[in-house]
């Protein structure tokens, strides 16, 4: 059985495995910079990095703050090698604790559309049409009230 870790990167290697990841499994399949990894929100996001045994990045993922009561998941990535694991599931729990822990009431997110499904499975609502990155892929804006009652 394979263990892994989950920490949020702080060292400068940490924080590299973690960029390099979100940017092979979020950018680099559709041509885009390696500075498109990053945006405006990352100074005011708790970075989620998973590790296997050997210290390898496997998946990402970031719990961004939007106010007081509301965080943002973004940047979810699983490692194509360990996709099918339940690993995006214990990221995601992961954030949601953390989120539960800043007295967050709602998480928002925009899931690609292959996603939408995963996000389901973990409560999340649809409630809107969001954008299209890169001209190609369809994002759908979902909500989850994080202390249960309707969205």
């Amino acid at each position: 059985m394979t263990s892994f870790s989950i920490i949020e990167p702080d060292s400068s290697e940490e924080l590299d495995a973690y960029y390099q990841l979100r940017f092979e499994v979020l950018r680099k399949p559709w041509n885009q910079p390696q500075s498109s990894t990053r945006d405006e929100g990352e100074e005011r996001s708790i970075h989620i990095l998973m590790k296997d045994e050997n210290g390898m990045a496997i998946a990402t993922g970031r719990l961004q703050i939007n106010s007081d009561s509301e965080g943002q998941v973004r940047s979810m990535a699983v490692h194509e090698n360990f996709r099918g694991l339940g690993l995006g599931s214990k990221v995601l729990r992961y954030i949601e604790n953390k989120a539960k822990e800043k007295n967050l009431t709602k998480i928002i997110l925009d899931a690609r559309e292959p996603a939408v499904h995963f996000y389901e499975k973990h409560g999340y609502k649809v409630i809107a049409e969001s954008y299209m990155l890169f001209g190609v892929i369809p994002h759908l804006k979902m909500t989850k009230n994080l202390f249960g009652g309707t969205i």
